[in-house]
């Protein structure tokens, strides 16, 4: 054995480690099948046997000298400090199991044992602890296959485009149904399978060479060629996240999207000006320019507004690739009516737009039958049938004043036309357009009299007492009451003044981040919903701060809410004003999470300090499978990257209690308050009562 001079204080050079010899002053510890280290009282490691060398992939050179605290995962250095802390008390310490970083970057988990030796100069690990470990990695991964595979799954089913887990040697773990899909692969015959096998031949060692370097919790973007299921091969752009200590995906997450030429870029970009890239229909701006070239050839104009009946439950009963194939059946059955001087949309979500030149309304009912009869059919997704319905509006008029208060109505958002509609006929008269413009006139009038302002909603932590609270738009209508932001959002859409609503309710709310410090609460932030158009502005960053400045709102006490979906493709101005906040002390959040689930690659890259999980999943949870399990991923998720975590809509105790064993401990929801004016939110102050019966039906957020 290679002999150890005694500890003196810590401060002596030990030789390096390297094979040990046998020697008549103690035992030799390198022929043990085990991994053995030996560290100073400090944790400094001065010696490790061979095995420990080859289970951790470390060139015993690289370990002279260093601290492994230094080596041990970060959620087990507490414990890895304390259990060498009580080993020089005890002598013996107790049976633990850390995560240690390997050479190669990944983690192995390693049960412990250590041992105290005493200062006796007959033993060359005087003054030393030698710890015996044991390599448990392949149990724990073992348990984690067995017990997490359907978090696993559920992540995976609500991840867009094409994605490929792989494990640390860069076996296939899992792909989703978008990689089968595009590239035909069957996922029993590709799991277990080396990555690089699906890449051309010329792309393998480049790619290995960029990912190998890669370091926990990053992310790098390459292109390469995918190979098919028929061995063609396509060019795709790669996303490659190094997650394998994540206790959720345990895994390299590899997402991919199909790449194009740049001829072919340019024709798309030319195309999407006009049309819906889900659906290929025309867009809004391209109904309304090709609706009003149709208005100028004369006659009367028949508009037909047609939806998916329970569109959202679709997606939830079977997925969101069902789904989608749902949507894009619809929009290929529209597409393939054939009808004289017709223009058929899609202005976004399950909600379409026929525009016809007709001279009666007897045409456009005749369109709508038609419509009714093609596109409302049943349709086949992997063999399982799914039926689906859908609804219809109309409008129809032939004088010249009308056709553009219905066009206007079509620019605006004439989806919403539908609520004016006859229950019975499904028409749209022209008096409910005159109600709708009246309506219109009336929220112009509330937002000068100051009846549009911001409730707030308690964050409350596991005992009650607030931390946050959430600013939320309200109409205080002196006839209909408060009015939430389902009533208020279409119509402000319609008239042009969301912007106007969002200036007056922020602006407010951060007044109110003032009366809060000035009431002795400084510790109690304020979120702000900030619309995603506005924050990829790029002076938005530097008017938001101004706007604090003015008001005095204390930026670290604000939090800005981003909804998930809008962060999918965020653009350069967007991340640069995000990443301004965030420099100035402002947070920001994710709201909705789970919503859209994009790829985990995208959140690492996203400069964000929290998530809020949507009210969908809290619903759900423990009630529906997929929503417990998407729960738990977004907990462990927002742990594991040491973002703070919100779970809104909680309105029932057993949802709190089953969210705090999950580990979420910031709830929102109307089990502790609805959304209440500024006044009687500091009346909550500074704690408030778990248990609210009969608080009626929650206002929409």
């Amino acid at each position: 054995m290679q002999e150890i001079p005694q500890v003196d204080g810590g401060g002596d050079r030990y030789p390096p480690m390297g094979p040990a010899e046998s020697t008549e002053r103690g035992p030799s510890v390198d022929g043990l099948g085990d991994p053995v280290f030996a560290v100073d009282r400090q944790g400094v490691l001065r010696y490790a046997n061979d095995t420990a060398a080859d289970v951790l992939g470390w060139d015993p050179i690289d370990l002279i000298d260093a601290s492994v605290l230094d080596l041990v995962h970060p959620d087990d250095a507490t414990l890895a400090a304390s259990a060498l802390r009580t080993v020089t008390t005890k002598s013996v310490g107790d049976l633990i199991t850390w995560r240690i970083r390997t050479g190669h970057g990944t983690w192995r988990y390693l049960e412990f044992r250590g041992t105290y030796r005493s200062d006796d100069a007959a033993d060359p690990l005087a003054g030393l602890i030698v710890i015996v470990a044991r390599d448990v990695t392949d149990r724990h991964r073992l348990d984690f296959d067995q017990g997490d595979t359907e978090v696993l799954r559920a992540v995976m089913a609500n991840m867009h485009g094409m994605v490929i887990l792989a494990d640390a040697s860069g076996a296939v773990r899992s792909i989703n149904g978008a990689v089968t899909r595009s590239l035909g692969h069957d996922p029993e015959l590709v799991r277990g399978r080396p990555i690089f096998e699906f890449l051309h031949i010329d792309d393998r060692a480049p790619v290995y060479e960029r990912v190998q370097g890669l370091s926990p919790q990053s992310s790098i973007t390459l292109d390469a060629r995918l190979l098919l299921a028929d061995g063609d091969d396509l060019v795709c752009e790669f996303t490659v996240s190094n997650l394998l200590d994540d206790p959720v995906m345990n895994s390299y997450v590899i997402s991919a999207q199909i790449a194009t030429s740049l001829a072919d870029a340019r024709n798309r970009v030319e195309f999407l000006a006009e049309h819906d890239s889900r659906t290929g229909l025309l867009n809004r701006d391209g109904f309304m320019r090709t609706a009003s070239e149709l208005m100028q050839l004369g006659g009367g104009l028949g508009i037909l507004v047609v939806d998916i009946v329970h569109f959202r439950s679709i997606n939830e009963l079977y997925g969101e690739p069902v789904g989608d194939a749902v949507l894009a059946a619809v929009a290929d059955r529209i597409d393939q009516i054939r009808w004289p001087d017709l223009v058929t949309a899609r202005f976004g979500g399950d909600e379409f737009v026929l525009a016809v030149r007709a001279s009666s309304p007897s045409t456009v009912e005749m369109l709508r039958e038609r419509v009714r009869r093609d596109v409302a059919r049943p349709i086949l997704v992997e063999g399982q049938q799914v039926n689906f319905d859908i609804r219809t509006a109309l409008a129809f008029e032939a004088r010249p004043e009308v056709l553009d208060a219905l066009l206007v109505g079509a620019s605006n958002d004439l989806m919403s036309a539908k609520r004016f509609a006859d229950p019975e006929s499904g028409s749209i008269s022209v008096d409910a357009i005159n109600e709708r413009r009246r309506q219109l006139d009336h929220l112009r009038q509330a937002l000068d009299e100051g009846q549009i302002q911001p409730f707030f909603q308690p964050i409350v932590d596991d005992d009650g007492v607030i931390t946050a609270v959430e600013a939320l738009v309200r109409w205080v209508h002196p006839l209909r009451g408060v009015l939430g932001v389902g009533e208020i959002l279409p119509l402000a859409q319609m008239a042009g003044l969301a912007e106007a609503v969002d200036d007056q309710v922020l602006d407010l709310a951060l007044r109110f981040a003032v009366r809060l410090v000035d009431a002795g609460h400084p510790e109690i932030e304020v979120h702000v919903n900030v619309d995603p158009k506005v924050i990829g502005r790029p002076a938005f960053g530097a008017s938001f701060l101004e706007r604090c400045r003015r008001i005095g709102a204390a930026p670290g006490q604000l939090v800005v809410e981003i909804t998930e979906t809008d962060l999918l493709s965020p653009g350069a101005a967007s991340l640069a004003n995000m990443q301004k906040l965030r420099f100035a002390g402002i947070h920001v959040s994710i709201d909705d999470f789970g919503t859209g689930y994009s790829s985990l690659a995208h959140l690492l890259e996203l400069p964000v300090d929290g998530v809020k999980i949507d009210r969908r999943f809290i619903a759900g949870i423990d009630i529906d499978p997929a929503a417990t399990n998407l729960t738990t991923a977004i907990v462990g998720l927002s742990d594991s990257l040491k973002l703070t975590c919100v779970a809104e809509g909680v309105e029932q105790p057993y949802q709190r209690d089953r969210l705090a064993e999950l580990g979420c401990h910031a709830f929102q929801g109307w089990l502790y308050s609805p959304a209440v004016p500024a006044d009687d939110l500091l009346s909550l102050l500074p704690q408030i009562e778990v248990s609210r019966p009969d608080v009626g039906v929650p206002a929409s957020t």
